[in-house]
């Protein structure tokens, strides 16, 4: 007979992994599908603002996991091809499997911003990255640009800060918008400057970054001598594999209500993914148990 579970998850990030602990706790049958499971919450060297915890995020998102395991949720590390509704059911297919479901948790997170210049592509692993805490050691002692200027970029910089010679923060607009007290920081530190009101316009090297051009407002362009570049530059909404089921999104983001509930019956979404006015760990674990909830109603009227 054919196995189906209560609740499928897509996404084990700090809302998919939450879900999960809580849909167990409602003694829910549950799946996680994820292709990395925490996410891109394994990418934070330092967690400073999750109550009661200080670590790594890999730290943390491993500790949820186990939790979820506790509570009897089962995990699946694979990529899904695509997401379909019959009837009352949610199918996830990949190769020529097929996993059903009652219901449907979206907790797929973002995914990188690209620059979209010359030499990203090229010289992605000799020079350019995504995640400073994952690749920073590769310029211990070096050269580095960091392009953006949220939140994720002056952590990126300050941490490059304490390994690498120097760092230049390029950003396109004339003031950093990240939390004031990592501004501050940045602004102490006697290796990193800002450059501000520029854009980056190619990467250049030969086998590995060796200089970035940017260009400012008024069309002037400056080449500086760099080792690394580290894209900081925010993330969009992992929506690709759920485009066709119908699912309302605005703004490349799952629109959602207070109760999480998609404009699809039995569809929950929580996290990164969804039109939440603030994207952090833990607000996003917040809605991943508000979703739980949610699905617990919708099996409990069926």
């Amino acid at each position: 007979m054919e196995e189906v579970y209560d609740v499928l998850i897509l996404g084990a990030g700090p809302a998919g992994l939450t879900a999960a602990i809580y849909c167990g706790r409602y003694n829910l049958k549950t799946l996680v599908v994820a292709v990395n499971f925490g996410g891109t919450a394994n990418l934070a060297g330092e967690v400073e603002n999750w109550p009661g915890f200080m670590g790594s995020g890999q730290d943390l998102m491993n500790k949820i996991k186990e939790q979820a395991k506790k509570f009897g949720a089962e995990f699946l590390e694979h990529e899904i091809d695509s997401v379909d509704e019959n009837e009352d059911r949610f199918i996830l297919k990949y190769e020529e499997k097929e996993i059903v479901g009652k219901s449907l948790i979206v907790a797929l997170g973002t995914e990188n911003r690209k620059l979209d210049i010359p030499g990203e592509e090229k010289f992605l692993g000799k020079g350019v990255s995504y995640c400073a805490t994952c690749d920073g050691n590769f310029f211990r002692n070096k050269k580095v640009v960091v392009i953006g200027g949220a939140d994720s970029a002056a952590k990126a910089a300050l941490y490059l800060s304490e390994i690498c010679e120097s760092v230049v923060v390029v950003y396109r607009k004339h003031e950093m918008r990240c939390e004031p007290i990592s501004l501050t920081k940045i602004k102490e530190k006697e290796n990193i400057d800002i450059i501000y009101n520029s854009n980056p316009v190619e990467i250049l090297g030969e086998n590995v970054v060796k200089k970035l051009k940017i260009s400012d407002e008024k069309n002037k362009e400056k080449v500086l001598d760099v080792d690394g570049v580290f894209i900081e530059t925010g993330a969009v909404a992992a929506t690709e594999v759920i485009k066709n089921i119908g699912l309302k999104i605005e703004g490349g983001y799952i629109l959602t209500g207070k109760d999480c509930k998609t404009n699809i019956d039995g569809i929950f979404a929580a996290g990164d993914v969804t039109n939440s006015a603030m994207k952090q760990m833990i607000t996003s674990a917040g809605e991943g148990a508000i979703a739980a909830k949610g699905v617990h109603e919708f099996l409990l009227k069926k």
